[in-house]
This record gives structure tokens, C-alpha cells and sequence, in this order.
């Protein structure tokens, strides 16, 4: 039996004084299944252990009775199913959903790995059977469709099974106790890739075509080899590209070169990729390149070298696909990544370059609606606008690059440090600037009090004039009587057109009579008035030469 390292027995203690259906998060080569294996043999059910591929099955039966004993674990797939009653059976969906009416234990534990895939299933899965628990192992706690894990009354967790989230550990810090390998991550900027979207309406990721172009249009193809050559040479080797056809390209160029590539693929039988894998492990082949396969339950922990063909724009993916090199064995220092899809600009970050040796990271285990999945992309996207300003400022040349978790901050620190040189320089040229400009300024000022001083003369003139005005009696009569009609035509208001009439008064060469003035605005006013009500005749208009 092996001991349980301590993230690992603290994990277990949590699901067994639990009754809560518990989705348990652990890193790629964390220990996942040596957890379960524990957590089986401690509960008091039966365990139905479900696995997403069928050459897992075997896998996880081996790692099982390492903890629960040789002939304790039983399996169901096809013809090959071998029920002697024991406590755990293991399975894929397909095999439980065909064959569960053949197994029928009473009140059992239903436990998935890869709890993150294929949701929707294992929901279906948990409505059919009616488990006493749900328990789940998963390194990446969520999905790119937004869909939750948790339970929950809205949409968003119409699928979730679970209750609650597990977290003990990160790659980070599974790294620094050396549990996982320190992890070198280098990457080749491919200008405007984040903007391109996949050609197709179904999945999130880029095509082979589309692939196929940006590799051709930035040269990519020549770095494979190159990239390898510098970073993983003699290491045992995995490639990631979308399809077979690609993936046979790929190893083509390798070959081309003078090392033995392999291609691994779904299409093959369980017992060809088995025995592709051990020749990768023993040093018969330098590489296998797979074909969208071994992106999750792949171990094999002599491979330290990685490269990929892909732009992954989902982040459990690419967390997946990075973490397949990172575990432990003899003679293992380091794992090398070479992104030469350039995903990780979908994911960094200013202060978290590299987000898979992210301590604090935040999974969306509770899902997220179509607002808060915008809102998200519209933060990234806010993001990648940033990065690109300060490759602009401070450009990558267009080479392999490391990446690291201090990267960008480093960056910036160095664009600063240039602006502030760039800013001393500019200080003493605009001190120079603003010598010659004050004097000028002097000239400006001296100038518009000159003016100010005229504009007071002037002033004092008009007020001067204005105080030689009198009172005249008759124009005033003359002033009124001419404008208050038009005037009311105009504004439709007595207060209105008395109002204008006073405004005049400052520009006449008389000051009104009161008297007068207040006379002449009460007639017309009862002039019109009259008029209105169809008391006079159209000769009051005719005086005016205005016709009704």
C-alpha cells in the first residue's frame, strides 16, 4: 500500500467526515487516483469509479488494488466485464449506462474522473442511478461552455452534480515540495492570433487549416525541429496537433530530420497506443506526436519535453495538455514546453504571465451566464490590448521566448525606467522651451493690459455719453408706438415686449418718460387686445401694412 503524502491523506479525511457531493481538484501527476483508490476503500458504499476512456480502465484497476489489494477491484466493459461482487467497479459511461442493470448495487457511490467532461452524461448518469454520493477528481474544475459543476436552480447549473469544491494544492506549490517538475515554458509571439476565431461552429478551437495557414504565413515549421533541437533533444518526446492529418506532417519533418516520430491516435486499437507509449518510456522512439488524445489520464512521467501545434483558446485544455510532462522519475530535472501555437497569449496576464503556476488561481467551478462570461471576455480582451501595447513599447523579437511568471512586470519596469530617461531629456528641453515662452508670455501680458485699458476708456466714454442722455417725452411715444406691435406679434406677452423695449433704452440717444412709456405700452396693449376680439377693423393692419 503507498503512504499518502500529506495534501493527499488531508484530502481524504475531508470526503469521508463529508457527506457532501464533493468534486475534488488536484493537479496533473498530484496523485489523483492513489486519492480515490483511499477514499474507496475508506467509504462504507459500494464505489462505481467512472473513467473517460476504456484504456483507462485497466489503469485505474492496477492503481487500485495497489491500496485495496490484487482481485478487489472489478470491471464492466463489454465482453470483457468481470463482476465477483467486489466493492469498487470500475467503468467508462457508455459501459455503466448499457450495463447497469446487470450490476445494481444497493446505494452506491458514483465517482468520476475527469469530473469536468462530458457533463452532461454523468448528470444523465446520476438522474438514472439515484447514488447515495457523488464524488469527482478533475486538475481543471471547469468548462469552457460555462456550464457549473455545483448544483444549483439556474441554467447555468441545470447539469451540476456536485455540492462543493476540494482544493488542497496548485502546480505551484506541488513544485516547490517536489512532488511536480519545475517547469520551463517557452512560446514564439504570433502577431494577431487571439483575434482569429475558429472556422467552425462547433467546439472552441482552430481548425487544422486555420493552423496550417498561420504555420505557413510565420514561418512556424522550421522551428519544430529547431525548437527541439535546442530544448528537448534526447528527452522523451510528446506533440500535440489537432488532427491525424497534421500530426502526420509533423512527424514526416522530424523524420525528414534524422529522429524517430512517431503518430498516436484514437483510431488505434487500446493495445497499439499501449505499446507506443511503453517504447516512448523506454527510448524505442524519440516521440510520439498524438492526434487530440492524450490530453487527459496519459502517464507517463519520463516525458519531459513537449511541443505544441494547437492554439488552445480553452483554459482546463490547455492546463491539461501543459501538465501531461510535469510528473516526477529518475533522472527527470525539468520539463520543457514549447508553445509554437502561441496559446499562452490567450491566458497571460500582466501580473501572471504564465497562469498554470498561478498559486491563487480561481476556477469557475459554479459556471458563469452569458453576462459574466462577456463580462470576462471583455477583462481578457482589455488584457490582450495591454500586452500588445507593451510589446509595442517593448518588443519580443519574433523568436522563441521564455515565459515566465515575472515577465511582463519586468517589462513594464523597463519601459518605465526608458520613459523616465526619455523624460529627464525632455525636461530640459522644455525648460529652454519655457524661458524663450515666458518672455514671450511677458509681451502677451504687457499687450492685453494695454487692451484692458482701452476696453476702461472706452467705458468711461460710453458712460460718459450715457449720462448727457435726457428724457424726451415725445420719442418716447414715437418708440413705443412703433415697436410694441411687431414686438408683441413676435413674443405673444406683454411683460415680454415691455421687457425688450427697456433693453432698447440703452442704445437710444434719450432716456424714456415713464410716464409716457408706461401710457403708450398700456394702450397698444388694450389695442391689441381689442383687436383680437374683432373689435377693429383691418385698418388698424393696414396702418401697419401688415393684411390679416
Amino acid at each position: 500500500m503507498k503512504e499518502l503524502r500529506d495534501y493527499q491523506a488531508e484530502i481524504v479525511k475531508k470526503v469521508i467526515e463529508s457527506n457532501k457531493n464533493q468534486v475534488i481538484c488536484l493537479p496533473t501527476g498530484a496523485g489523483k487516483t492513489v486519492v480515490a483508490a483511499e477514499i474507496i476503500r475508506q467509504l462504507p458504499n459500494a464505489v462505481l469509479f467512472v473513467v473517460p476512456r476504456l484504456e483507462l480502465l485497466n489503469q485505474a484497476k492496477e492503481e487500485f488494488e495497489e491500496v485495496m489489494g490484487e482481485g478487489e477491484v472489478d470491471i464492466v466493459w463489454s465482453n470483457k466485464t468481470r463482476l465477483t461482487g467486489k466493492k469498487c467497479i470500475v467503468c467508462s459511461k457508455d459501459s455503466l449506462r448499457a450495463q447497469w442493470n446487470k450490476i445494481r448495487f444497493a446505494d452506491p457511490v458514483i465517482f468520476f474522473d475527469e469530473a469536468h467532461v462530458s457533463l452532461v452524461q454523468s448528470h444523465a448518469l446520476v438522474q438514472r442511478i439515484q447514488p447515495a454520493r457523488v464524488l469527482g477528481l478533475t486538475a481543471t474544475p471547469e468548462r469552457m461552455d460555462g456550464k457549473a459543476l455545483l448544483r444549483g436552480s439556474d441554467s447555468v447549473h441545470k447539469y451540476g452534480i456536485f455540492d462543493e469544491l476540494v482544493q488542497q494544492e496548485s502546480v505551484a506549490s506541488l513544485i516547490k515540495k517536489g512532488y511536480l517538475c519545475p517547469l520551463k515554458y517557452y512560446a514564439r509571439p504570433i502577431e494577431g492570433i487571439t483575434e482569429i476565431k475558429p472556422d467552425s461552429d462547433i467546439g472552441y478551437e482552430l481548425s487544422d487549416e486555420q493552423m496550417i495557414s498561420i504555420f505557413d504565413n510565420n514561418a512556424i515549421w522550421g522551428d519544430l525541429v529547431a525548437s527541439y533541437e535546442q530544448y528537448g533533444k534526447g528527452k522523451p518526446t510528446l506533440g500535440f496537433t489537432n488532427t491525424i492529418m497534421m500530426g502526420e506532417q509533423v512527424v514526416d519533418i522530424f523524420n525528414k530530420a534524422g529522429y524517430n516520430f512517431k503518430i498516436i491516435h484514437g483510431q488505434m486499437s487500446v493495445n497499439e497506443r499501449k505499446q507506443l507509449i511503453d517504447d516512448l518510456a523506454t527510448g524505442r522512439v524519440d516521440g510520439l506526436v498524438n492526434a487530440a488524445l492524450l490530453t487527459y489520464g496519459f502517464d507517463c512521467p519520463p516525458v519531459s519535453y513537449a511541443f505544441s501545434c494547437r492554439h488552445i483558446k480553452s483554459r482546463p485544455f490547455w492546463f491539461q495538455m501543459v501538465g501531461r510532462i510535469l510528473r516526477t522519475c529518475d533522472g527527470k530535472t525539468e520539463a520543457v514546453f514549447v508553445d509554437h501555437g502561441d496559446s499562452i497569449s490567450e491566458f497571460s496576464e500582466p501580473d501572471c504571465s504564465l497562469p498554470i503556476l498561478d498559486e491563487f488561481i480561481k476556477w469557475r467551478v459554479d459556471g458563469e451566464n452569458k453576462e459574466e462570461k462577456m463580462a470576462r471576455k471583455k477583462k481578457m480582451k482589455k488584457v490582450q490590448d495591454t500586452m500588445k501595447i507593451i510589446q509595442e513599447l517593448d518588443p519580443i523579437p519574433l523568436q522563441m521566448v521564455e515565459i515566465t511568471m515575472e515577465d511582463s512586470w519586468e517589462r513594464l519596469i523597463r519601459i518605465i525606467n526608458r520613459q523616465r530617461k526619455e523624460n529627464d531629456s525632455l525636461t530640459r528641453q522644455n525648460q529652454d522651451l519655457n524661458s524663450r515662452l515666458d518672455n514671450k508670455n511677458n509681451e502677451l501680458i504687457q499687450k492685453q493690459r494695454d487692451i484692458a485699458s482701452l476696453e476702461a476708456k472706452n467705458r468711461e466714454l460710453k458712460k460718459g455719453l450715457d449720462q448727457q442722455k435726457v428724457v424726451n417725452s415725445e420719442k418716447t411715444f414715437e418708440q413705443v408706438k412703433r415697436y410694441y406691435y411687431f414686438l408683441y406679434k413676435k413674443l405673444h406677452s406683454h411683460e415680454a415686449v415691455v421687457k425688450n423695449l427697456l433693453n432698447m433704452e440703452k442704445n437710444l440717444d434719450f432716456l424714456y418718460d415713464p410716464k409716457t412709456f408706461e401710457n403708450g405700452v398700456n394702450y397698444w396693449k388694450k389695442r391689441i387686445n381689442d383687436e383680437e376680439k374683432g373689435q377693429l377693423k383691418s385698418e388698424f393692419y393696414e396702418r401697419f401694412g401688415k393684411k390679416r
